[in-house]
């Protein structure tokens, strides 16, 4: 994948937009507010990932294999070290205060990663309780976007280099893959970790490369004023349909009890290309009208560990304070999620903190290093000599 320093500033901000979006929804207690506002919206910004991780795409001459390899050290290795680390805190907790048995803890963690193979019944497996606890590891739930989006780069890598140049093919396989989705969304079992949409992502990935390499969101050619009024436009459009949508039909299989996956996903295509269009090209003509998005790009480039510590945060919070995440009153959800943002926000300072005195470490090391071995050359010189 191709970086761009100016995913620095626009794609950055509104990654960061997006993952507080995200954090909100999730901490944000059941209401009106959140069945009607946060969750049509909370879909768009989902999408958004997937497109931006499509959008840098340039073709290259590295195996297939090499793409696919680095986006597994990405994602697959945070899946694991933050599932065992997460895993062995609660467990620590809830053994100590004698909520859990030790071997139901490891059962938990057996069922989480390889319960689909040890399982016949995969609905089963992955009901919260099965492999939560009582959902006591409920965050887990939440790993499910790391392996949708390393599955979504392998359907990816395997047919972007063939069919990148070729539009009408290009948007051929998007309409395939979209249809795929429709198809796994009606099987009558439900993948683990929503690996049924994982076509569904795959497909804006492919739109988010092509849209990349035409420089559709750029539009070079266009005056200012003109792409203000598209990009508005096309924003605005986007999201009164997501707020028109009903609010049963949700994109994710099961998630609120719908039976009319096919249509929701749909009508989250039609709100969410414009979207992706609209708020790109409005991001994009700020930044080169001298606006900074600083803090909301420096969020963006943490989105990873946003992502992974915010419900972790919460969760302990949530057995601290005796409460469910999901039940709390509006203001106390507000708090969590306040307070959630401010750990994630200081659990990466610490660490860049640290990343800074080892690098000061070894920076005076490489000096006396360097003076010891002169110094010894100086004497193996002398030696020389006599």
């Amino acid at each position: 994948m191709e970086t761009q320093k100016k995913r620095l500033q626009y794609v950055d901000a509104l990654k960061g937009i997006g993952i507080l979006w995200i954090v909100f929804y999730h901490l944000t207690a059941a209401g009106s507010f959140k069945t009607y506002v946060l969750n049509p919206l909370m879909e768009l910004f989902l999408v958004l990932f997937f497109f931006f991780s499509g959008y840098f795409y340039r073709p290259n001459k590295a195996p297939i294999g090499k793409n696919i390899g680095k986006r597994a050290v990405s994602l697959l290795i945070p899946f694991v070290v933050y599932a065992l680390l997460f895993w062995g805190i609660g467990t620590i907790y809830l053994v100590a205060t004698g909520q859990a048995p030790f071997m139901e803890a490891l059962g938990c963690l057996r069922n989480f990663f390889v319960g689909a193979i040890w399982n016949r019944d995969i609905q089963g497996w992955f009901h919260w309780e099965y492999y939560s606890l009582g959902k006591r590891y409920f965050y887990l739930a939440d790993f499910w976007f790391l392996l949708a989006m390393f599955f979504a780069s392998v359907i990816f890598f395997l047919i972007i280099d063939k069919i990148l140049k070729k539009a009408p093919i290009a948007l051929g396989a998007c309409v395939v893959l979209f249809a795929l989705t429709g198809v796994c969304v009606g099987l009558k079992f439900t993948l683990p970790y929503n690996l049924h949409v994982v076509p569904y992502w795959a497909a804006f990935m492919i739109l988010g490369a092509l849209v990349g390499n035409r420089k559709l969101i750029e539009l070079p050619s266009l005056p200012r004023g003109p792409k203000y009024a598209i990009g508005g436009t096309m924003l605005v459009a986007s999201i009164v349909i997501a707020l028109l949508k009903a609010p049963a039909l949700n994109q994710f299989r099961g998630s609120f009890g719908s039976d009319n996956e096919v249509v929701s996903m749909l009508l989250c295509i039609v709100a969410a290309v414009p979207f992706l269009g609209g708020i790109g090209m409005l991001f994009q003509q700020l930044e080169q009208d001298g606006v900074r998005f600083n803090e909301a790009a420096w969020v963006g480039t943490h989105s990873l560990t946003y992502y992974l510590f915010h419900m972790f945060y919460a969760w302990l919070i949530s057995i601290i304070f005796g409460f469910s995440v999901l039940k709390m009153e509006w203001w106390v959800a507000l708090l969590t999620a306040i307070g959630s943002i401010t750990l994630c926000t200081g659990q990466i300072f610490l660490m860049d903190l640290i990343v800074r005195i080892m690098a000061k470490k070894k920076a005076k090391k490489v000096p006396v290093a360097a003076k010891i071995d002169a110094e010894e050359r100086r004497k193996e010189e002398g030696m020389d000599r006599e």
